[in-house]
């Protein structure tokens, strides 16, 4: 629900060196010779190297799961797995140490600050990008608010284990409940999708002064990510603020904000600042990424026109 830009070239070195500080070089070697058997060539855009797996962008890392799923699917788990069932995953020496690595990495330090917590702050996050609803902000240099969510499982793709571009920071609802499921969500790292366009909030009135709120989508996998995650009904004990806000927008008719201009002609309000004073500021792309329920309102305050349509 929440775009997420690259990250800074320089965290993206500051983790690569966390990253090859926890799997060592012969590891890293059987892992490229491995993986170049089941990854399509183009990954590498030149000669394969375990730095350019760690960074590799999401676009890569989309493009070599469908690719696995499509026709190579089998022979990663020949690379990967000395046991492969549905109750039983015994991962080869050289993937079982980059699937610890992960761990390692993520629970890190540099400068006093652990690498959890400097993956959240680099996004420029306070909530969650998956629900926009719970906070994320950390509580101290080293106690994170964020779990990590694999977007690829690491169980199912372990060569993703570590992947900067694989890692979500997300609330504990959200992690859970996407758990390991196998549909196609959305990544906030996809720069192909547009969040704003391909996800709307509306409502639809069910019984008197009850409300139903909803999410919808057009692109299936971020529908997948409303339906998959549960968003509907997480959402829907927000229904009271969505009361308040149509109260709030049947009392305060434009009639009233002229009657409130010339009350108080003496300090020139504009209708903005009085709309600003009732519902609150007007919710802007960046500034969803720290306000819970961000989108909602936003949508919300289109489609009642509060803030002028042609901002967006």
């Amino acid at each position: 629900m929440i775009k997420l830009e690259p990250y800074a070239k320089p965290f993206q070195k500051a983790y690569w060196k966390k990253a090859i500080g926890k799997v060592d070089k012969t590891t890293q070697s059987a892992i490229i010779k491995s993986c170049r058997k089941y990854l399509p060539s183009d990954f590498w855009d030149g000669s394969p190297s375990f730095r350019k797996l760690i960074l590799a962008p999401f676009q890569k890392l989309k493009a070599a799961q469908a690719y696995i799923n499509r026709s190579k699917r089998s022979e990663m788990i020949r690379e990967c797995y000395a046991r492969y069932t549905a109750d039983e995953k015994i991962l080869l020496p050289a993937y079982q140490t980059l699937y610890d690595a992960y761990k390692k990495v993520a629970d890190s330090v540099e400068s006093g600050v652990s690498m959890r917590v400097r993956l959240v702050r680099q996004t420029g996050l306070t909530v969650c990008p998956y629900c926009n609803r719970d906070y994320i902000n950390c509580r101290a240099d080293q106690v994170s608010g964020a779990q990590l969510d694999h977007f690829f499982s690491k169980d199912e793709y372990p060569i993703f284990a570590v992947c900067l571009y694989n890692l979500i920071p997300v609330c504990a609802n959200c992690n859970r409940t996407k758990s390991n499921q196998s549909a196609e969500f959305a990544s906030p790292f996809d720069p192909d999708i547009d969040w704003n366009r391909d996800i709307t909030f509306t409502y639809a009135p069910i019984a008197t002064d009850t409300y139903k709120i909803i999410l919808k989508s057009t692109n299936p996998a971020v529908q997948n990510n409303i339906d998959k995650m549960r968003l509907p009904e997480a959402y829907q004990i927000h229904d009271k603020e969505l009361k308040e806000l149509l109260k709030k927008k049947r009392i305060y008719t434009r009639t009233q904000t002229q009657e409130f201009q010339k009350v108080l002609y003496k300090v020139k309000l504009k209708e903005r600042d009085i709309k600003r004073a009732v519902f609150g500021p007007e919710i802007t792309d960046e500034s969803i990424k720290t306000t819970p329920l961000g989108k909602m309102t936003q949508d919300l305050h289109r489609q009642l026109g509060i803030y002028p349509q042609e901002r967006y």
